[in-house]
């Protein structure tokens, strides 16, 4: 009920209520437009497409984009809401897109958005041109890089992979700086199928001019295999005798907390030195591979006591017998009548001693000091004293009896080695060594190598500091493959042996 009271209508308590009207809210395009972009901005397809008006047409192309531009991050920038009336059924905003591409580059461009009502119901109209003007259906956007990688390749001209000879590509990269060059990019237009087809912003790689390695990868995974199987610290060293290309430099995990042992360290080479103290004496004249020597169990010269291992006897021998048995007794001898600048003589034909600047990689071969007494000459002929060698060294050693003359070394091929001198082995010397170190492997101490095809070689048990530890050696070559193989603290040849046999049974 209503009363009249001085001109003024009063109205009950539910006559009140019912009269009172809330306003209408009108819904608005810009805050769907925002909740769209907002969407895109967090990389959720899902709730982008459920802002438009065909969300099963919209998610997936959402999602190959927002994959195809993985690490790039999308963001918007919303124009002003143009006003709408009430019968107002479209609207258009525009948006400001940025995309923060990996390298913190920009990539601008601008969109425009089409809202439709329906039934009080603002939507965001889907056409893949919401993403980029150029877009057409059954298109997408992506980022790709392109890679600077190939400045560095392999003999077979393939990129050197990532953790491939590592103790070779610290030294690379150390001295030639990244092998990787400058990579670069790319923002396309792409097909369903990914394929390109309109580049819409792209930076250049930048690659440096290639460099060959001449490092072969199944040799040098061979060497990797190895040496990885070893316990103790060991190495391979291998080179192709026919040019001095280094084919393979690998340690195992022990060896490497030591730094480059394989191409610098210096170690007694122990009887593997007896090839150059057998050339020595071949080239001196006084002995052929067939003249008879001594071979006794132990025997003193001068004022040293040699004594071969276990104290082995095999009386009077070839000279080719005691070198296949690893007769020390026989070899002192045969040092100790010669002259004092012998064996530093004949190892420089061997690249011992030799400075050689290898791009790409420091290295060592050898000393080996003139033995002016007896004592020295007797100790030196046997790899023990002061001669001492790299595995890098011994590696050469092998390489020129294979070459019949010293190889250059070589790492990459266009960059020249400096230093050393290339010199040939008496040609009787050659075929007597050749003959020998194949006997070391048919009737001497190697005879684990027989199966092998053709392996020459020469075994080593190399005493060092006080005398009561010993590193294991095995140098040789098969074909044009020549190697160096060292562990240390071996105590026996026999390891570097077994891990030969390991190494050449996986070429």
């Amino acid at each position: 009920m209503a009363a009249v009271v001085a001109g003024v209508i009063v109205l009950s308590p539910e006559d009140s209520r019912s009269a009172t009207t809330l306003p209408t809210v009108k819904p608005l395009p810009a805050p769907v437009a925002q909740q769209f972009v907002a969407a895109l901005m967090a990389g959720n397809a899902a709730q982008a497409a459920a802002a438009t008006d065909s969300t099963a047409t919209a998610q997936p192309v959402i999602e190959k984009m927002l994959h195809g531009m993985k690490g790039a991050a999308y963001s918007a920038r919303l124009g002003a809401s143009p006003p709408v009336g009430d019968d107002d059924k479209t609207a258009v905003l525009g948006a400001d897109v940025t995309w923060t591409l990996p390298d913190s580059t920009p990539l601008k461009y601008a969109v425009s958005l089409e809202l439709r009502r329906a039934e009080d119901r603002w939507q965001v109209h889907w056409t893949p041109a919401l993403l980029h003007p150029d877009l057409a259906e059954g298109q997408a956007l992506a980022h790709s890089t392109t890679s600077g990688e190939g400045a560095l390749l392999d003999r077979h001209g393939t990129p050197v992979p990532p953790g491939f000879a590592p103790v070779v590509m610290s030294s690379v990269t150390k001295e030639l700086g990244s092998a990787t060059g400058e990579p670069g990019w790319q923002v396309a237009v792409v097909d369903a199928a990914g394929a390109p087809v309109a580049v819409l912003a792209e930076k250049k790689a930048k690659t440096r001019q290639p460099m060959t390695l001449t490092l072969d990868p199944p040799t040098q995974n061979a060497a990797q295999t190895a040496v990885d199987q070893v316990p103790l610290p060991a190495v391979i060293v291998a080179l192709a005798p026919s040019n001095g290309e280094i084919l393979a430099v690998a340690q195992n995990t022990a060896a490497s907390s030591s730094g480059p042992i394989s191409v610098q360290n210096y170690y007694e080479p122990g009887s593997t030195f007896k090839i150059v103290t057998a050339a020595a004496a071949l080239t001196s004249g006084t002995v052929t591979a067939t003249t008879p020597v001594e071979c006794p169990g132990k025997k003193t010269i001068g004022p040293r006591q040699i004594v071969n291992d276990d104290q082995f006897d095999l009386g009077t021998v070839p000279v080719h017998r005691a070198f296949a048995a690893s007769c020390n007794t026989s070899f002192s001898q045969l040092a100790a009548d010669l002259p004092a600048n012998a064996l530093p003589q004949t190892a420089a034909l061997f690249g011992l001693g030799a400075d050689y600047t290898v791009a790409g990689l420091t290295t060592n071969t050898g000393k080996v000091p003139p033995a002016e007494t007896v004592t020295q000459r007797v100790e030196a002929g046997i790899g023990q004293g002061t001669v001492q060698t790299t595995p890098f060294g011994m590696a050469l050693v092998a390489a020129t009896v294979a070459r019949g003359s010293t190889p250059t070394p070589q790492l990459i091929r266009e960059i020249p080695t400096e230093g050393g001198q290339s010199r040939a082995l008496p040609g009787g010397v050659v075929s007597a060594l050749r003959s020998m170190m194949g006997e070391v492997v048919t009737g001497g101490t190697a005879r684990e190598l027989a199966g092998l095809g053709g392996v020459r070689g020469k075994t080593g048990t190399a005493q060092h500091g006080d005398g009561t530890s010993s590193h294991g050696w095995f140098v040789g070559y098969r074909n044009d493959l020549a190697f160096a193989v060292l562990v240390v603290d071996a105590g026996t040849s026999k390891v570097a042996v077994g891990t030969t046999a390991s190494f050449l049974g996986a070429l």
